[in-house]
């Protein structure tokens, strides 16, 4: 009788034991989970504050890019002669006009959303001649710019507004010249038949009629430099030599 009561007492605290563990499991569990859950807090509240780049606009569809053209003008130029024989010197203008046509081939940067940074080139085709000039008695000047001419420059313009374009200009420019002055006898002949090469300066504003094609009107001053010789008898002569012109044209862009 006391063997049952005792067997009894120790079933029933074993059965209590296993009835009571299940809770005890779930619960050390669950205060892990929560545990692992605030330790990730601090990560994700960190990547909330990075912040993202600021937007930029688009460079405009209408500038920005390589284009190709054409142009056609009208120079005018200013050559100046001076001859010196057995001090009997003298020097004479010739005002030189005529026209003017070029192909060009640019690239335009929108470097903000108005400003715009590009470089341009033109290789064409100009006749711009004078009368004959009388440097003094006995000594007749011929002068003559062309055929070929042609242009490297930088760009830098202004949008003032969508369509509009006011741009400044300068870089690199040349032209073939054809001057000669003739003496009245035999060794007098002054010749300045080269390509001249020299700085070249302008503005000039632009206006897109639509997407991609763009029509402009501009001046530039080109400065061909001077040339100085010497004559088959020793005697010294130059040639100074500009061009001023003004064109329309027009661009399409790829």
């Amino acid at each position: 009788m006391t063997i049952s009561t005792t067997t009894c007492r120790i079933a029933l605290a074993i059965v209590c034991a296993l009835a009571t563990a299940p809770h005890a499991v779930a619960e050390g569990g669950g205060k892990t989970k929560s545990s692992g859950a605030k330790a990730h807090k601090p990560a994700a509240a960190e990547s909330s504050w990075v912040s993202e780049p600021a937007w930029q606009p688009p460079p405009s569809p209408i500038w920005h890019g390589l284009y190709v053209g054409g142009s056609v003008g009208y120079g005018w130029g200013s050559s100046e002669h001076y001859y010196d024989r057995n001090d009997n010197h003298g020097t004479a203008d010739a005002d030189l006009g005529g026209g003017l046509a070029a192909l060009t081939v640019g690239y335009n940067h929108m470097w903000s959303p108005r400003v715009l940074l590009g470089v341009e080139a033109d290789l064409g085709l100009m006749h711009l001649s004078a009368d004959d000039q009388v440097i003094f008695d006995g000594h007749v000047w011929k002068s003559q710019f062309g055929p070929l001419w042609g242009t490297i420059r930088a760009r830098a313009g202004y949008l003032w507004s969508d369509r509009t374009l006011l741009y400044a200009t300068a870089g690199w420019a040349i032209a073939e010249v054809d001057e000669v002055g003739y003496g009245d006898a035999a060794g007098q002949t002054a010749t300045n038949e080269s390509v001249r090469s020299g700085l070249v300066v302008g503005a000039g504003v632009e206006h897109a009629l639509w997407t991609g094609v763009t029509a402009k009107l501009e001046y530039l001053h080109m400065d061909l430099g001077r040339y100085d010789g010497l004559s088959e008898n020793q005697e010294p002569y130059y040639f100074d030599n500009s061009v001023d012109l003004v064109r329309v044209g027009m661009n399409m862009k790829f």
